[in-house]
């Protein structure tokens, strides 16, 4: 090579492979997409909705601290959600995750009537524990949940509001 100029063969063959490496890399993308809404039964170009959305029974935050050898403890921050749909028309809970960005494509069945998330946990003392709790919740507040009911029939309930991880209610 003189002058630093590739010579045209070699322009042609990064050009192909770039071509290439663009068409596979769409190709990739176009199957690791999800359609229609994940666990339900009805496509999402089909889905009706009925009824009225779920209702928030229960949000608790829970603590829960080990003592382990050496003095030191070890925590765990859990957020408990609680809803209470029609269990008579009603075979399963959606939970989707949502952010600032907007609502996630990938769909939680929720084992019965509540979605349970450890938010925060750490070991250490007292002290660090309170600080690392703080800083956790506040990045766990960033995100929500939004849960929707599926009945027997096929049919979906509307989706609850965004409910902000570690909101609580009794």
């Amino acid at each position: 090579m003189t002058g630093g100029v590739r010579p045209p063969r070699r322009r042609y063959q990064a050009s192909v492979e770039l071509v290439v490496a663009m068409v596979l890399g769409d190709l990739l993308m176009a199957g690791c997409s999800t359609r229609g809404t994940g666990l339900s039964d009805t496509p999402a170009a089909k889905a009706v909705e009925a009824g009225q959305p779920v209702q928030v029974v229960e949000a608790l935050i829970r603590d829960k601290t080990t003592t382990e050898q050496g003095g030191q403890t070890s925590w765990t921050t859990t957020w408990r959600l609680c809803f209470a749909p029609d269990r008579a028309v009603t075979t399963r809970l959606e939970a989707q995750a949502v952010t600032t960005e907007g609502s996630g494509t990938s769909l939680r069945e929720l084992d019965g009537e509540c979605l349970e998330l450890d938010i925060a946990r750490g070991n250490g003392t007292a002290d660090a524990r309170k600080l690392g709790r703080v800083a956790q919740l506040a990045e766990a507040a960033a995100l929500a949940y939004r849960v929707r009911a599926v009945h027997h029939d096929g049919t979906l309930t509307p989706w609850t509001e965004p409910i902000r991880v570690g909101a609580t209610k009794r």
